[in-house]
């Protein structure tokens, strides 16, 4: 059996785990090729013009799959540990998907609440019909995404110049979404973190603020942010138009920033959003931080 998965959303966090999983219950695993305007084209005919970029861009994924594959594998993600939620748009975008693939393509969609394991050994089940072999299918998969998680080490002291880079995994995981701003910075000789750079106890940290934010990757976003507060020359954020959740915690971030008096920068990208206004953005941002940095060796 040919099972695709999409190379967009959640792929860039559980994609290891997922291909590792169904190769193991025996399935040809074909994986949607990197983002490009094709398959951004794709996705926008196809969902409302009001969801974010992500979304459109996975559903472009989906239909690049449809003729290939026997099958879709498109977990939902609905919630996760500490009754922390996805955003509805994440959950909503696998009945969108279900109405594109009509029946002409199975859609594999377990739905993960709270845990991982039992949504998985049930969708194994679907393909195979060995319990024995689905459970020893995703043991091993298991093994293969703790080697690939986030980061669990404790961090490191950052050298100089540093920016945080605020956004999901899914933004900076695609090169079509953020690497005009990844390769920006590095250019100017600027070292990144972001929060993948963290560990889950980090992540998780439910004080302050934190602990009110309801979305799982705000959460993160939000810690990764208070903790590098005072490490870095200045935050970038990038959001896409139409996030809700981002739109609210980032708020708060630019408040927090402020009154610490680190530069920030909200860079809200869509699929009209050019490189080169992108990069003019970024290496404004960049001086700005160059000549705070002077007057503060100078003072």
């Amino acid at each position: 059996m040919k099972i695709g998965l999409p190379r967009a959303l959640l792929y860039y966090r559980y994609g290891r785990l997922w291909e590792s999983f169904l190769a193991e219950l025996g399935a040809e695993v074909v994986i949607s090729r990197k983002t490009d305007e094709a398959i951004l084209e794709n996705g926008l005919a196809c969902v409302s013009s009001e969801v974010c970029l992500p979304i459109k861009i996975v559903a472009g994924h989906i239909i690049e799959l449809k003729d290939q594959v026997d099958a879709i594998f498109f977990p939902r993600l609905d919630s996760l540990r500490h009754g922390l939620y996805a955003c509805p748009k994440m959950i909503g975008i696998v009945d969108v998907a279900r109405m594109l693939l009509n029946d002409k393509v199975r859609l594999i969609a377990p739905t993960i609440k709270g845990g991982f394991a039992r949504a998985h050994l049930l969708a194994g089940l679907k393909i195979c019909s060995n319990p024995l072999k689905v459970w020893q299918a995703w043991r091993r998969a298991r093994e293969v995404q703790v080697k690939a998680k986030v980061n669990d080490s404790q961090p490191q002291p950052l050298p100089i110049p540093t920016v945080g880079l605020i956004s999901h995994f899914y933004n900076l995981g695609d090169e079509f979404i953020s690497g005009a701003i990844i390769r920006t910075f590095k250019e100017n000789g600027y070292r990144i973190v972001t929060k993948e750079d963290l560990p889950q106890e980090i992540l998780m940290n439910q004080d302050g603020f934190a602990g009110k934010i309801r979305w799982v990757y705000e959460r993160e976003l939000f810690n990764a942010f208070e903790y590098f507060l005072d490490k870095v020359d200045g935050f970038c954020m990038a959001v896409s138009m139409g996030c809700g959740p981002d739109s609210i915690v980032a708020e708060f971030m630019r408040e927090r920033a402020q009154a610490a008096q680190v530069p920030f920068l909200l860079l809200v990208i869509d699929e009209h959003t050019g490189t080169a206004g992108i990069v003019t953005r970024v290496e404004a941002f960049v001086e700005l931080m160059r000549r705070r940095r002077q007057v503060q060796l100078c003072a």
